[in-house]
């Protein structure tokens, strides 16, 4: 087995963040990555001056989808298996990539989700390492490898809003494909903006609308659970918080009362 690997990352104005990844990609495990593409979505800060400076393949996409931009870039990769990361996304371990490398070696292998949860490890244990909800439980787009054999024969969906790795997981596992958890992790650092939060629950809310039939709430419904919310929920947060910082008052003056103590005996 060739053992190098494409990597291909998402971005858009993420310049700190991207040199952050690829500093650690190419100082720890430049031996495993034949290339670096970066699918760009637009950064008007210095993200491809800092992609060129790591001598990545810079890549411009337009109308951007996740589905589009993995398709994008595993297109122009050269490598039979591709990491897929977002620019928040850095492996961790010196097993990383040997690890990937040893359980490639089975058949039918479309891709390798990276455990990133104790209820993850928990689950891959009791599956012997396969994914067996794919829907659910499948790859995750910050960090995962893909097959690009099998990707040639099955394409991400370039018209959902999210959750494009779960819908590509569930088509390869049906038509007889595996998926695979690896108990080797990654960091995933990122700060959203509130904006940002509010944007991600709309495009997965949707999404898992479009993919396991959910049902929204009506707007009568959504203005009752805000009501509750500021009127109820809010306010029990604020009391239990209040309670603890309390506590945390009377633990600090007993603090002081135990080293006032200590002091004078010397």
């Amino acid at each position: 087995m060739n053992r190098q690997i494409s990597v291909v990352i998402r971005n858009r104005n993420e310049a700190e963040a991207l040199e952050n990844v690829l500093s650690i990609l190419t100082n720890l495990y430049s031996k495993y990555i034949k290339e670096i593409i970066i699918v760009d979505n637009g950064s008007t800060d210095n993200s491809r001056e800092v992609g060129l400076q790591y001598n990545c393949k810079i890549s411009t996409i337009d109308n951007f989808t996740y589905g589009k931009a993995i398709n994008q870039g595993i297109s122009l990769a050269k490598s039979k298996y591709v990491l897929l990361l977002s620019a928040h996304s850095v492996p961790i371990g010196t097993g990383f990539f040997e690890h990937t490398f040893k359980v490639l070696e089975g058949e039918n292998i479309a891709g390798v989700r990276y455990i990133n949860s104790f209820d993850n490890y928990r689950r891959a244990f009791h599956n012997q390492f396969e994914v067996k909800d794919p829907l659910q439980f499948g790859l995750m787009g910050a960090c995962c490898l893909i097959n690009k054999k099998v990707w040639e024969d099955f394409k991400f969906d370039e018209e959902l809003l999210a959750i494009e790795d779960k819908e590509w997981s569930k088509r390869v596992v049906e038509n007889g494909y595996k998926i695979l958890d690896l108990n080797e992790t990654y960091f995933y650092f990122i700060n959203r903006t509130q904006n940002s939060s509010r944007n991600r629950f709309k495009n997965e809310t949707i999404a898992e609308f479009q993919l396991y039939n959910k049902n929204f709430s009506t707007p009568s419904r959504s203005i009752l659970s805000f009501l509750k919310k500021i009127f109820w929920t809010n306010n029990i947060r604020y009391i239990r918080t209040l309670v603890n910082d309390l506590k945390m008052l009377r633990t600090k003056f007993e603090i002081y009362e135990s080293l006032k103590n200590r002091v004078t005996k010397k």
